[in-house]
C-alpha cells in the first residue's frame, strides 16, 4: 500500500501579533488502496537435454598365453580288429588279448595278411559230414585232427554240454602248433551247409574267433618249440562245423561232428 503526504492549510487571524499557529500543522497522510502485486514465477520452459556423447569404456584386451602340452606317442603294436561286424550272438575278438588265458597281459593281434576270406567245403554227399582224419599232434597225448602245422586236439564226434546261462553249447579243445612254425594264428569257424557260426571260450557270449601268438601252456613230452592253447569250442547246436586255421604260410580247414 503507497503511502501520499498532503500538506495541510494553516489559518491565520487578522491583526493578530501573534504567530502562534491555531493550529497544528499535521500531516495528513491519505491512503492509496492499491491492488496487491502478484509476484508470478517466471515461465518454465522445457529444457531438450544436449545428448551427451557415449560413454567410452576403456577395453582391455588380455592376451591370452596358450600353453600346447606335447602329445606323448607311444609305440604300440597295432590291434587287427575283424574286417566285418561278429556274427549275431557273438562277441568280436579284438587281438591276442581276447583269448581266455591272454586277457590283460596280451597285446596287439593278427595281421591282416591273415584274414582272408573263409573257403569251408559243403557237406558230403547224401549230406553226410566230410570229418577230417585223425592226425599225431607234436607228442601230444591224446586225439588230434588236422593236417598241420596246427591241430585240434578234441574228441570225435565233439561231444558238446550246455554251459551255465548261455544259449552256446561247447566242449574242450586244445590247439596245438608244431615246432616249425612259431608264427601266429588266426582260427574261425561256421556250419556246413547251414547258417550256423563257431564260437570260441568260456564266456556267456563266445568271440567270433581265435588269436594266437604265445603259448598258454605246454604239455609233458613236447618237443622244444612246440606251442599250445587250451580254449572252447562253442555252437549252439548239434551239426556238422569246421574250422579254417590260418597262419602266415598256410591255410587249413577242419571239418569235425558236434553232437548233444
Amino acid at each position: 500500500m503507497a503511502l501520499l503526504v498532503v500538506p495541510a492549510l494553516v489559518a491565520v487571524g487578522c491583526g493578530s501579533s501573534s504567530s502562534t499557529p491555531t493550529a497544528a500543522s499535521v500531516p495528513v497522510i491519505a491512503t492509496t488502496s492499491t491492488p496487491p502485486v502478484t509476484s508470478t514465477p517466471p515461465p518454465t520452459t522445457a529444457t531438450t537435454p544436449v545428448p551427451r556423447p557415449p560413454h567410452k569404456t576403456a577395453t582391455t584386451t588380455r592376451s591370452t598365453a596358450t600353453t600346447t602340452t606335447p602329445v606323448k606317442t607311444t609305440a604300440t603294436t597295432p590291434v587287427t580288429t575283424p574286417a566285418a561286424p561278429a556274427p549275431t550272438g557273438l562277441n568280436a575278438a579284438t587281438g591276442y588279448g581276447s583269448y581266455d588265458d591272454c586277457q590283460g597281459t596280451c597285446s596287439g593281434g593278427v595281421p591282416s595278411s591273415l584274414r582272408g576270406a573263409l573257403h569251408l567245403p559243403g557237406p558230403g554227399a547224401g549230406g553226410a559230414c566230410p570229418v577230417s582224419g585223425a592226425a599225431s599232434a607234436v607228442s601230444y597225448a591224446g586225439p588230434a585232427v588236422g593236417s598241420g602245422p596246427v591241430y585240434a586236439a578234441q574228441s570225435s564226434p565233439l561231444a558238446i554240454t550246455s554251459f551255465i546261462d548261455s544259449s552256446w553249447d561247447g566242449a574242450s579243445v586244445t590247439w596245438l602248433a608244431a615246432p616249425g612254425y612259431s608264427g601266429p594264428v588266426l582260427i574261425r569257424g561256421g556250419e556246413l551247409g547251414g547258417s550256423g557260426s563257431v564260437g570260441f571260450g568260456e564266456g556267456h557270449i563266445p568271440e567270433d574267433e581265435l588269436q594266437l601268438l604265445t603259448a598258454s601252456t605246454k604239455s609233458a613230452g613236447e618237443p622244444p618249440g612246440a606251442r599250445e592253447w587250451p580254449s572252447f569250442t562253442r555252437v549252439r547246436s548239434a551239426g556238422c562245423y569246421a574250422y579254417q586255421v590260418d597262419g602266415t604260410n598256410f591255410s587249413e580247414v577242419i571239418v569235425f561232428q558236434a553232437t548233444g
